[in-house]
């Protein structure tokens, strides 16, 4: 399940401008906070919670979803999706076909092995996935995500100014701790656990 946040508190985890080694401020892009939420991740192993936004570009003409931070650290990146590529993506199982969370990695710039799974939990969160029913490492798409999208544009939200660049270093989350995915990787255990999806609109 999801916990949304009041936007008010949400500021915590909104990059307000960063600056290079020369002081020199970075570009910013204006964008409408629209959902500032958590999610349980979904591995079996995996513990703690994910922070998620949900944005508007300044033009409120699309939607964008990032994961803002990982509770028990882990590498991960922040950067935004826009929701019509995470549509088009999935559109091949709309009709209820099982997929796995690494459909979802050619989102992203950064190659951490977690942006998939997290992705997934957050679709998850937000009720636009569920669990496969017979096979509950995978995922299905459920809901109305039509209708979600165009009422997530009228939210009022909370006007911020995010970095122009995503997807970099300078960008992922790099805590001590590593996750269940990267641990294995360390170690050089085999098996890769995928999540799958579905879409629907």
């Amino acid at each position: 399940m999801s916990r949304n946040t009041s936007l008010s508190k949400s500021s915590e985890n909104v990059q307000p401008s960063v600056t290079t080694s020369t002081s020199v401020e970075a570009a910013l892009i204006p964008f409408w906070l629209l959902n500032a939420g958590t999610a349980k991740k979904l591995g079996q192993h995996s513990a703690g919670i994910l922070n998620y936004h949900v944005l508007a570009d300044n033009d409120r003409r699309g939607l964008l979803i990032a994961v803002t931070r990982n509770e028990c650290g882990g590498h991960f990146s922040r950067e935004r999706v826009p929701f019509r590529t995470i549509v088009t993506c999935l559109e091949k199982y709309k009709s209820g076909v099982p997929f796995v969370s690494k459909v979802l990695k050619d989102f992203f710039v950064s190659k951490s092995a977690n942006n998939a799974g997290f992705m997934a939990a957050v679709l998850h969160a937000l009720g636009l996935l569920a669990a496969a029913p017979e096979a509950k490492a995978q995922h299905v798409v459920t809901g109305d995500w039509s209708s979600w999208e165009q009422t997530m544009l009228a939210e009022t939200g909370t006007r911020i100014e995010l970095p122009a660049e995503i997807g970099g270093e300078k960008l992922v989350e790099n805590d001590a701790v590593p996750d269940d995915e990267e641990l294995k990787k360390t170690l050089g255990v085999s098996g890769k656990k995928s999540r799958e999806w579905h879409v629907g609109r």
